[in-house]
């Protein structure tokens, strides 16, 4: 669609004015109305929420049926939680008001195969409203599914893809380093674990099942692995404060898929404060082999926004339906 895209900023925790911010030096989008359901961020100007702060004119609403009543918008950033069953009531009211949604929600990703009922009612509404909707982000939504796919464009064949990702959390923003459990003790960590408070990486699943999809292979088994604390063995320095020898650090993920009895898919997902090399790496066995490192890895939140920005202009000019990241064409950084 040429000229400009109006947006609405759906969630305006700390990934939602991380976007916020990304969007106010890009003038293919104009922020036209903001809405949280923190009654205390109600009547605020979203412009004191950048850094540094500055007036936008957009009022945080409260009320989201109200504000898109009253405003013209063509999509919806929706930042407000990775799980599927809390944020999909806020997905319908969307599509209902005929706008488009880019969400980070880590289960929308690709949610055919945990939530396939909700994905479907999901997907015949948007097609009903003339609408796209599409998670998207770093992780999933691009390094550990989209991008390993488009790798295996030069192959003939492919027998397994294997992704790393080592990550220091002590870099990421405090949510995340608790959502990692740093600081915990061992006891504690999995305590928490048990009980959900934490939960660690969200999405690796769903990239499994991307992959899997975007190969055309039927899984006999898809697990992910509980958590692992990852156990310090020096003291570290960290947002949460210091972390002591013998504390957790933070954790690590695994998830595979098999294929007549064999793993053709694992993914590895380590974050915590003692990465001292940070990468992402991608290894596909086929015909050829490929090898893909990226030194110093992907900032996990400068990605996120990155890819959630630059996913907008596809996600708008689809056709309408839930949409896999894997099926849009692959998001190019809008430069203005």
């Amino acid at each position: 669609m040429a000229g400009k895209i109006n947006l609405i900023i759906y969630g305006c925790g700390v990934m939602g004015r991380r976007i916020v911010q990304a969007l106010s030096s890009k003038d293919r989008f104009e922020i036209v109305g903001a809405v949280d359901v923190d009654e205390e961020l109600a009547g605020k100007d979203l412009g004191n929420f950048l850094d540094p702060p500055k007036k936008l004119g957009v009022k945080i609403e409260h009320d989201a049926d109200k504000l898109f009543s009253e405003v013209k918008a063509d999509a919806v950033v929706l930042t407000t939680t990775s799980y599927l069953e809390n944020i999909h009531p806020q997905i319908f009211q969307c599509i209902e008001a005929g706008l488009n949604v880019i969400s980070t929600s880590e289960e929308l990703s690709f949610p055919w195969k945990r939530s396939p009922d909700r994905a479907k009612k999901i997907d015949d509404l948007a097609k009903e409203k003339g609408v796209t909707v599409v998670g998207t982000g770093i992780n999933p939504g691009f390094l550990m599914d989209t991008l390993p796919l488009v790798l295996t464009g030069p192959c003939l064949k492919v027998d397994s893809v294997r992704v790393v990702r080592m990550m220091n959390s002590a870099q990421r923003r405090i949510p995340f380093q608790k959502k990692v459990g740093t600081g915990l003790t061992r006891d504690e960590f999995e305590e928490k674990i048990e009980k959900k408070i934490i939960t660690g990486h969200v999405g690796l699943l769903e990239s499994v099942y991307m992959i899997a999809d975007g190969l055309g292979w039927e899984l006999e088994e898809v697990r992910e692995l509980p958590p692992e604390p990852a156990i310090a063995d020096r003291e570290l320095t960290t947002g949460m404060g210091t972390v002591k020898v013998g504390d957790v650090m933070g954790l690590v993920s695994v998830a595979f898929g098999k294929k007549n009895g064999e793993k053709v898919i694992n993914l590895e997902f380590n974050a915590h404060a003692g990465v001292k090399d940070e990468y992402d790496e991608i290894y596909i066995q086929g015909e050829p082999d490929i090898h893909e490192k990226i030194l110093g890895g992907v900032h996990g939140d400068i990605g996120t926004v990155a890819v959630t920005i630059n996913t907008i202009v596809n996600a708008v000019q689809a056709s309408p339906g839930l949409k896999i990241t894997k099926d849009l064409p692959p998001a190019v950084v809008v430069t203005q």
